[in-house]
């Protein structure tokens, strides 16, 4: 049992038997962190929440609760006559000192199971994100969603969901026949031909090397008529454009479980499906020689063509089909991460998906929002099409994998993000992520040290955890507790920028806790349960960034 679920339990038995409240459920009752530190470790405001339909004052109800609560040392510290649990509508409770030897004792003997598996009931999820068209390299935007995307699935895999992670490709349609076109033209251009580049085509230096390499590797290129040429270069150069994004997204730390193919739905003839349930449940009409989605019918401004005047499916039908595709593979949750420009999309997208017949799972839409990289204070622009971009490889190159991760992660989704490229080479603790890192490097160079004075791993497992008392000491191990809820909520809340700060927070409190405090001393006995606390932390830090996707290192 966890601390939070013998809260809920006592205080759930306590409405029931103090008030009858029946129908008072676990999820009514919020256990969360107070803002003031004074209050205690851990509280909940249900004694307010109760107070209208009970028809009494908060602080009345609060003490009624608490006088049918049992208390239990094993988590908190008890106080029978209530002097430090209720502060006006609010019940608060401290941390006992044998919880916290447990947690501690937990982190340091069995770090690969602290916070592991909570899930009762593990769901079946498919995380579907980056998805950027092959047309070209990925971008600083497609490295924002390749880290975001990356956490979710570690930390729903780390509390017990079953996750898959998948990249949709884009092989299907107009902006692979211009990538083609836009290969040929440069083609033609060295062999002094005329074959104009597209207008909407693509200019970056990577076409020219395209088409160098498909060129070298097909010496009977010049024999073929145009049309088999072009043919050549579109098939060539989207299979070498994924196969890079496939080597930079593992170099990044990236791996899919399955990079599933557009052209695979056509196969099949989902799109055709998805069209004909569509057609049964009258969301489709005909008109200038398109077939249209009644979107306007789910809060959409206009309705969209989903069939083209020259029958080709247009992007929105694959989407839907897609999803049809996701649904029938026996997922509970589907979740997408969609780029910055897909705001107006999604409305009518999810309003077509509750149209059809999805089964059990469910789709969940999250929009990751723009980045702008900072570069000596001013913003450096990106486009594919035109060739000024700033690719994952570049970034990657001078920042390192474990600065970009690290930043990506640290900004809300929902939030615009400015990448400071001066302060992610910074060797200081104005870097987050050089910060979090030092303090690793710092537990793993006090464990030499210890080994130095003859400390032996054996000796240290050993220690009387009683003599924490510090202040400091305590502080550190009730933030290490707080890791398994915090990992809970953010996994199941969608919010892995709460991660950074919480492997922020681990730092500083041993930080504060080695400024001013002796670890290793005269003392030995003192010395053994301050060298396990280290451990704690080295542990808990090798969690928290193995799970950002960051590397560890025990020297900086």
């Amino acid at each position: 049992m966890t601390i939070r679920e013998y809260l809920v339990e006592q205080l759930t038995g306590a409405a029931k038997s103090v008030f009858n409240l029946e129908t008072l459920g676990t999820d009514d009752i919020i256990i969360e962190k107070p803002k003031n530190k004074a209050y205690g470790d851990l509280s909940t405001p249900l004694a307010m929440g109760l107070a209208k339909s009970l028809r009494k004052p908060p602080p009345v109800i609060a003490k009624e609760l608490m006088q049918a609560f049992a208390w239990d040392e094993t988590f908190v510290q008890p106080d029978p006559e209530l002097k430090n649990t209720i502060a006006g509508g609010f019940i608060n409770f401290r941390l006992s000192a044998k919880y916290l030897c447990v947690v501690l004792e937990q982190v340091v003997k069995e770090p690969q199971t602290y916070g592991r598996d909570q899930i009762k009931n593990p769901k079946k999820i498919l995380l579907e994100f980056v998805s950027a068209n092959p047309t070209g390299p990925l971008v600083v935007v497609n490295a924002r969603a390749a880290a975001i995307g990356d956490v979710v699935g570690r930390t729903h895999e780390w509390i017990g969901n079953t996750i898959e992670r998948e990249y949709y490709v884009n092989d299907y349609g107009n902006q692979v026949d211009l990538l083609g076109k836009s290969v040929a033209s440069r083609y033609y251009e060295k062999e002094g031909k005329e074959y104009p580049l597209p207008e909407e085509g693509y200019h970056g230096d990577y076409i020219y090397e395209l088409a160098d390499e498909i060129a070298e590797e097909n010496p009977g290129i010049e024999s073929m008529d145009e049309e088999s040429r072009e043919a050549l270069f579109r098939a060539e150069a989207l299979k070498k454009n994924v196969t890079a994004q496939q080597n930079v997204l593992k170099d990044y730390g990236v791996e899919y479980t399955r990079w599933f193919f557009e052209s695979e739905l056509h196969r099949q003839n989902i799109p055709h499906e998805t069209f004909e349930m569509l057609r049964e449940k009258g969301l489709v009409f005909e008109d200038e020689n398109a077939v249209w989605f009644k979107s306007t019918t789910f809060g959409d401004e206009k309705d969209r063509v989903i069939i083209r005047s020259d029958g080709t499916p247009t992007y929105f039908l694959a989407d839907l089909a897609y999803h049809l595709y996701k649904a029938s593979r026996g997922f509970d949750e589907s979740y997408t991460f969609w780029g910055p420009d897909h705001h107006g999309y999604l409305p009518r997208l999810e309003g077509a998906v509750k149209a059809l017949d999805t089964g059990k799972t469910v789709f969940k839409n999250f929009i990751i929002q723009q980045v702008n990289l900072i570069r000596e204070g001013q913003p450096f622009r990106m486009s594919k099409r035109k060739g000024d971009y700033i690719t994952i490889t570049d970034l990657v190159n001078e920042v390192g994998v474990d600065a970009a991760r690290y930043f990506f992660v640290n900004r809300r989704l929902s939030s615009h993000f400015d990448f400071d490229m001066d302060l992610a080479l910074k060797r200081s603790e104005e870097n987050p992520v050089f910060y979090v890192q030092y303090a690793h490097a710092r537990t793993c160079s006090l464990c030499s040290h210890a080994e130095e004075r003859e400390f032996s791993h054996e000796d240290i497992l050993s220690a009387d955890l009683s003599l924490l008392e510090e202040e400091e000491e305590l502080e550190v191990i009730r933030v290490i507790s707080e890791f398994p809820h915090l990992l809970y909520s953010l996994a199941t809340a969608i919010e892995p920028h709460r991660l950074t700060a919480y492997c922020e927070s681990v730092a500083t409190a041993f930080h504060q806790f080695y400024q001013k405090h002796r670890i290793v001393t005269d003392n030995r006995e003192l010395s053994k349960a301050r060298l396990f606390l280290t451990l704690g932390v080295r542990n808990m830090m090798r969690l928290g960034l193995s799970l950002l996707g960051v590397s560890a290192p025990e020297r900086m």
